[in-house]
């Protein structure tokens, strides 16, 4: 029985440390890029991204990327990370201009009552 448990709980550590992606640590409730990972990402993989800042949480500053696959570091001051966040901006602008026309009631201006 106790090494049942011992195994759930290893297989269970392994299997959350495969999730977080090269340089990303969990640090209590916040996740921080350590280190910037390798390798090429396409703005149609990312699902969403955050900008991390340098503190007394995290060590660098940079963008974390949530990929279809991963997570991963990227620097801000690479040009292709610029040129990334340019395009994934652009995209969650006509994400908001698209939902806006799709709920035009949620949108119109309150109209004073006639005095």
């Amino acid at each position: 029985m106790y090494l049942q448990s011992a195994a759930v709980i290893c297989l269970s550590v392994a299997f959350l440390g495969s999730l977080e992606g090269k340089g990303v640590q969990m640090q209590r409730d916040v996740q921080c890029c350590m280190q910037y990972s390798q390798g090429k990402v396409r703005t149609k993989d990312v699902l969403r991204f955050e900008e991390q800042t340098e503190g007394p949480d995290c060590s660098i500053q940079a963008v974390i990327l949530y990929t279809k696959r991963a997570v991963k570091c990227a620097d801000p001051r690479d040009r292709k990370v610029q040129r990334l966040l340019r395009k994934l901006r652009q995209r969650q602008a006509m994400k908001t201009h698209r939902t806006m026309w799709l709920h035009p009631h949620m949108n119109l201006p309150v109209m004073a009552e006639p005095k």
